[in-house]
């Protein structure tokens, strides 16, 4: 799956056509599967089966061992349960993973290059370093329209209709298989009406060759999968599709091609038509000099739900990294975020703060001066700023159990700690190796961090228990060198639809930055 999965069954399926049922944690770069009763299993590159694992010998690696799934009763072999490679081991293998997928991703490529400029110490003269240009900041907001592509086979034909996908993806209000929305409904909620994100769904094409072609698990992860992807793209071209009103960035590239193959997927992790997002082997480029390189894949099976949809073009057509660790030693931003793990797939959680700011879509910015009284509204875009520069800085937002936010595991003020320049795969919570966006949590166990859970009830802030955030609560104020931020909130209300924070002056000798907010950086 292209997104992150937790605790998730599988079916997954042996030579001799035997099945095993298994958990997994993980995503398409990097995972790893346990029995239900909690032995770890690797596939035997010898016999294919799926074997009992043990640590290699220098402890580097998980092995098979010689027995195979279910053969004995695995507490006789000496194995512990829940075995995992060592810290960083499988961060390793998920980069190895994606370096070898192909090309980058655009997205990725506009993050980066967004980064870059971030660094630049003197902003090229301009007095604007790390500032967005224009077209890249507008490229969240406004009129975006994606491709959306149906696939079937020779032998397995579509049985969701051309018209339940388009309402999916389109239609205001839609309720089919239990969503919470359409897509379109999702982006125009998190944004505050701002992003109208629409997809044309083309009619089925129907493969070239039988399914088994395509999930053919001897043939390289994504190779298949984006044969069939190109094949569907080279009809649409030969029967003169209107390509003119997708959404390319300045270099013409497209930024959505969501594709739905018909049936389920019958591929084991990572192989096949197994459910992932890539960048095509090189861009297909249409008439209207625009190109295909993103792209998001899975089946349908008998239902369609948003998580995994919005997540995917949450990258695509937002530019959003990932707030979840790729090697899984933690659990980054956990069920706070759709950028991370999004809670039900049927209404996945908002976007948090960070991203919303950053995507243009912040409906009012107040930054936090020593000696004020402010009001947050929660569902809203509302948001309290506490700036250091251009990167770092504390950015806050109400949350509360309702509309998109119906499961989120806590209530209250939720206090983001952002350095752009972080990465969420960088859980060491040190000056040099911290999250891009860390969730400051108000019991001040650091349960994401550590990997525990993706959410509790004690995480948020908010009267009678968390109501306040400073240089000497714990959890802290400070900015991650270890200096202090100035940042003093002494009072927070009770959770509510609004929450009202009162900050108190600055400790002595602390000089309270009067940074310009963060809207008015990207504008």
């Amino acid at each position: 799956m292209p997104v992150p999965f937790a605790g998730k069954e599988f079916t997954f399926h042996n030579p001799d056509g035997s099945e095993i049922t298994v958990r997994g944690w993980g995503d398409q770069f990097a995972a790893v599967f346990e029995t239900l009763d909690g032995y770890t299993v690797v596939k035997d590159p010898d016999t294919g089966f799926y074997h009992y694992a043990a640590p290699s010998e220098d402890r580097e690696a998980l092995v098979a061992t010689s027995t195979r799934v279910g053969a004995v009763d695995p507490r006789t072999l000496g194995v512990p349960q829940h075995l995992r490679m060592p810290r960083g081991r499988t961060r390793a293998t998920a980069q190895a993973a994606h370096d070898a997928a192909g090309p980058r991703r655009r997205w990725e490529v506009r993050r980066e290059q967004r980064r870059a400029r971030q660094q630049r110490p003197e902003g090229d003269g301009d007095g604007r370093a790390g500032v967005l240009s224009e077209p890249e900041a507008a490229a969240k907001t406004g009129v975006k329209v994606g491709l959306c592509l149906l696939l079937q086979f020779p032998d397995v034909k579509g049985t969701i209709t051309k018209a339940q996908v388009t309402d999916f993806c389109n239609k205001p209000g839609y309720n089919g298989f239990g969503n919470n929305g359409s897509v379109y409904d999702y982006f125009l909620s998190v944004s505050g009406g701002r992003l109208r994100y629409t997809n044309q769904v083309t009619a089925y094409y129907t493969a070239k060759h039988p399914f088994t072609y395509y999930t053919d698990q001897a043939v390289p992860f994504g190779v298949r999968a984006q044969e069939l992807i190109v094949e569907a793209l080279q009809a649409l071209k030969a029967q003169h599709f209107d390509f003119s009103a997708l959404s390319s960035d300045s270099n013409g590239y497209i930024y959505a091609l969501n594709a739905f193959y018909a049936g389920w997927c019958p591929n084991d992790w990572a192989q096949g038509l197994w459910p992932h997002s890539s960048g095509l082997a090189s861009p297909f480029v249409v008439p209207t000099t625009k190109k295909f390189n993103d792209y998001q894949i899975t089946d349908m099976g008998s239902e369609l739900t948003l998580g995994t949809f919005c997540h995917e073009n949450g990258h695509m057509v937002c530019d959003f990294p990932d707030l979840y660790d790729y090697g899984y030693e933690s659990n980054g931003v956990g069920e706070y975020s759709l950028m991370c793990s999004f809670g039900p797939a049927t209404n996945p959680t908002q976007v948090d703060a960070y991203l919303k700011d950053l995507a243009g879509w912040t409906s009012k910015l107040t930054t936090l001066k020593p000696g004020m009284t402010a009001s947050i509204a929660a569902g809203s875009n509302d948001f309290l700023i506490h700036r250091r520069n251009a990167t770092e800085y504390f950015i806050i937002e109400n949350r509360q159990r309702s509309g998109r936010d119906v499961a989120l595991p806590d209530v209250g003020l939720a206090i983001w700690h952002v350095d752009q320049l972080g990465s969420n795969n960088q859980e060491q919570m040190t000056p040099s190796q911290h999250y891009e966006c860390a969730l400051e949590q108000a019991d001040n166990r650091f349960d994401l961090e550590h990997g525990v859970n993706g959410g509790d009830t004690q995480d948020l802030f908010g009267g009678p228990t968390a109501r306040s955030f400073g240089s000497f609560t714990a959890p802290r104020s400070r900015w991650w060198d270890g200096s202090s931020s100035g940042l003093e909130i002494a009072q927070i209300s009770a959770p509510g639809p609004t929450i009202t924070v009162k900050t108190a002056k600055a400790p002595p000798g602390v000089t309270v930055p009067n940074m310009p907010s963060i809207v008015s950086l990207l504008t």
